[in-house]
């Protein structure tokens, strides 16, 4: 590492955000860290395009460069990028990614100044590579909120707060609750959201007759209603759950609620309850009473302590795994009830509520 970056005459700076949701989304505080530290600079935010709207609307940025599909190597795709980033002639880049393609794509842009994690092979494109959080040989779980901090303080760019934050415009609400009134959702009644899917790998999936049933218990309990959220790709997952629970539950996984409009969405919820998967972090980000279902992966990466981030998890001997299927029986979502997630779903409505209490 080469230390603290002279701020005083960098005008150009580029980053290259993570290619995942929930990634996306606890890279916020440090994006906003850059533009608080920065404030003359211009700044060029190079994003995979599925993750695009995600920091839509963000004010942090001067210049957005898309690339798709999901970062993955397209040679012309990849060359038109870094072409892109040239011609903007940045003096410092941050990497957040871990792949060594990112980095890559930094040194063929030209980028003066490359600052990324020691991953993937790719020390020597890097002009500062910081080691990965370790002890006693191993890497250590670090929350990706503070890995990616962490990254802006070893050049000198300091926090700017750790509440991850995300954006969206009033006509944006208004054609949310458009969406939400065609599907029979009411504005004048509480919300509940349920998220079965996850990208990552079956391996965070809950099973879908588990979530049937905690609508379930969900209805039972606070009369509340109750909507699945996920993409067209999870539409067979929702109507899984659906067909499997008594519940009246909305099917919001096929309506035009897209990524960006989805922030609305759950913003105008009351609870979420989720996967381990990138919408937990919309809830977290929003304050929004979440309960994540975890298994395979490890909490330390995607846990805040925040009152409102709440984890229904089973130690198990074989986890946490880290792998995307499961190479055994999947005891670690197996065992987990309705019953459990239901004691989770009334603890952090409780705190919410005690939370309002003058």
């Amino acid at each position: 590492m080469r230390g603290p970056v002279a701020y005083d005459s960098l005008r150009r700076v580029c980053i290259r955000a993570p290619n995942w949701v929930g990634d996306a989304v606890m890279a916020t505080p440090a994006l906003r860290a850059v533009r608080a530290h920065l404030p003359g600079a211009r700044v060029t935010i190079v994003v995979a395009s599925q993750v695009e709207p995600v920091l839509r609307a963000a004010p942090w940025f001067d210049e957005w460069q898309l690339y798709g599909p999901r970062g993955r190597w397209v040679p012309g795709e990849f060359l038109r990028c870094a072409g892109a980033i040239r011609r903007g002639r940045c003096e410092l880049g941050l990497v957040l990614p871990n792949s060594f393609s990112s980095a890559l794509m930094m040194l063929l842009a030209g980028v003066s100044r490359r600052v990324g994690y020691a991953r993937d092979c790719r020390t020597p494109l890097l002009t500062d590579a910081m080691a990965r959080p370790s002890e006693s040989g191993h890497f250590r779980p670090t929350y990706m909120v503070d890995y990616y901090l962490d990254l802006c303080d070893a050049v000198g760019i300091p926090p700017a707060g750790r509440q991850m934050e995300l954006f969206h415009g009033a006509e944006d609400l208004r054609l949310t609750d458009h969406v939400l009134r065609r599907q029979g959702l009411e504005r004048t009644r509480g919300l509940f959201l349920l998220h079965p899917g996850a990208g990552f790998g079956p391996s965070k999936r809950w099973p879908a007759e588990r979530f049937a049933r905690l609508a379930e218990l969900l209805a039972d309990h606070y009369g509340s209603q109750i909507a699945i959220i996920g993409g067209p790709a999870e539409h067979d997952t929702a109507n899984s759950v659906r067909a499997a629970s008594r519940a009246r539950i909305a099917d919001l996984s096929d309506c035009g609620v897209d990524l960006h409009l989805l922030k609305c969405v759950v913003s105008r919820s009351k609870l979420l309850v989720t996967t381990d998967s990138g919408p937990r972090h919309y809830g977290i980000a929003f304050g929004v009473p979440t309960v994540c279902v975890m298994g395979p992966t490890h909490p330390g990466y995607s846990t805040s302590t925040l009152p409102h981030d709440h984890v229904v998890r089973l130690d198990v001997e074989c986890g946490p795994c880290q792998e995307k299927e499961c190479p055994s029986d999947h005891r670690c979502m197996r065992d987990i009830t309705p019953e459990m997630v239901l004691a989770a779903c009334q603890r952090a409505l409780s705190l919410r509520e005690e939370a309002r209490t003058p």
